[in-house]
């Protein structure tokens, strides 16, 4: 239980700077080698022309933060961005490669795909 509620303070720590800049989140969970990895992407309030997003990937046993930008297209109805996280901090050796959209100040994982193999997982 202890382990939990560590796992879950650090997560809550890795998407605070985004909700406390008004950031959106979004929450998927995915199977990856025989566990699920949920995924949460949190946008932060524009800057200019980009976005600042934080990722937060939390397995079985362990949780990272990843962070990635998203140039921000004037006019566009969705700005998007690709990004591919190794999932080796989780003990996994395998790549997520997703899409993610910023549209309305909030940001989605619009495609996943499992690497190798090109697994489609969205």
């Amino acid at each position: 239980m202890r382990t939990f509620v560590a796992v879950a303070a650090l997560v809550a720590a890795s998407i605070a700077p985004a909700l406390a800049q008004g950031g959106k989140c979004s929450h998927e969970t995915f199977p990856v080698g025989g566990q699920p990895v949920a995924v949460t992407v949190c946008a932060a309030a524009p800057e200019g022309k980009s976005v600042a997003i934080s990722e937060s990937f939390k397995g079985a046993s362990a949780s990272f933060s990843h962070a990635a930008a998203i140039e921000i297209l004037p006019g566009a109805a969705a700005s998007r961005a690709v990004d591919d996280v190794a999932l080796a901090p989780l003990g996994l050796q395998y790549t997520l490669h997703l899409t993610l959209a910023y549209r309305d100040g909030g940001v989605a994982i619009e495609h996943a795909l499992l690497l190798p193999g090109a697994v489609p997982l969205k």
